[in-house]
C-alpha cells in the first residue's frame, strides 16, 4: 500500500502534478540558527554533532559526520518533525535524517539518507508525509541521479524514489 501510494506520488510529482504539497517557508527576521530548533516539547540542539531534545540524547543516537545540522519542518498531531543535515566532505557533502519527537519528549531519527547533495527541498505531502527532494549531484568521484525520498507517518518508513533506501541502512 504504501509502496504504491509513493509511486503514485513520485509520479506525480515527476511529471508536475499536484500532491497537495507545502514547500517550508520561514517568517521574516533573522535567519534560523542551524544547531538550534524549537519543538513544542523541548529545544532540538546540533552544537554538539549530536541531536539532543530538550538536553536529553537521542536514542538511537544520531551524530553528524563533520557537522549536523537541524531545522523543524512540521507538525502532526502531538508529533514534530525535525529534519537534520549531516555535512561530509566533497564527495559526499550531505545526508539527511528525519526525526519524530511527540509528547512524551521522544525522539527517534530514521537512518541517514540521500544522494550526497547539499541542496534539497522539502514537501509536505497530504499534509502527513514528508518528501525530500535532492537534485542531481555531481562530484569528481560520482554522479548520483535525483532524489526523492518519502518518509511515511503511518508506516514510520522512507522509501526512496519509491523503493526502501538502497544502500541497506536500517530504517
Amino acid at each position: 500500500m504504501f509502496r504504491n501510494f509513493t509511486f503514485a506520488c513520485l509520479v506525480l510529482l515527476l511529471g508536475g502534478g499536484s500532491v497537495h504539497a507545502a514547500t517550508v517557508q520561514y517568517l521574516p527576521g533573522p535567519p534560523p540558527d542551524p544547531h538550534h530548533a524549537h519543538t513544542r516539547f523541548g529545544d532540538a540542539d546540533t552544537s554538539s554533532g549530536m541531536l539532543s531534545i530538550a538536553g536529553q540524547q537521542t536514542l538511537p543516537r544520531a551524530a553528524g559526520n563533520g557537522s549536523l545540522f537541524v531545522e523543524k519542518i512540521g507538525q502532526v498531531g502531538d508529533t514534530d518533525f525535525l529534519l537534520l543535515t549531516s555535512t561530509g566532505n566533497a564527495l559526499c557533502p550531505a545526508s539527511y535524517s528525519i526525526v519524530r519527537v511527540d509528547s512524551s519528549g521522544i525522539a527517534i531519527p530514521t537512518a541517514f539518507f540521500g544522494n550526497c547533495n547539499d541542496h534539497h527541498e522539502v514537501q509536505i505531502v497530504h499534509g502527513q508525509d514528508i518528501a525530500v527532494i535532492q537534485p542531481e549531484f555531481t562530484s569528481s568521484e560520482a554522479d548520483t541521479p535525483r532524489t526523492i525520498t518519502v518518509y511515511s507517518n503511518s508506516t514510520r518508513r522512507l522509501a526512496e524514489n519509491g523503493t526502501p533506501p538502497a544502500r541497506g541502512m536500517p530504517q
